[in-house]
């Protein structure tokens, strides 16, 4: 098993008793939220660095694209 670390998270007491009228295990929906949200957040830099890269990198011509395939099929 994983080292683990402990959060505290703080909620309005309104908010804590609506919680508590529904079984949900919260620890582990707030992890996933957690995960979820890391995960988009990788995403969006992937995104970020391809558009970085593509803005870089000159047009190549789709006749030159073509020859590329055929020759490296050719190997």
């Amino acid at each position: 098993m994983s080292k683990t670390s402990v959060i505290t998270v703080k909620v309005p007491e309104e908010l804590k008793r609506k919680m508590k009228k529904i079984k949900v295990n919260w620890s582990e929906y707030i992890r996933s939220a957690i995960q979820k949200k890391l995960e988009e957040q990788k995403v969006r830099t992937a995104s970020a660095t391809l558009d970085e890269i593509r803005a870089r990198s000159k047009t190549v011509a789709t006749d030159e694209l073509v020859e590329w395939i055929r020759e490296k099929r050719e190997r």
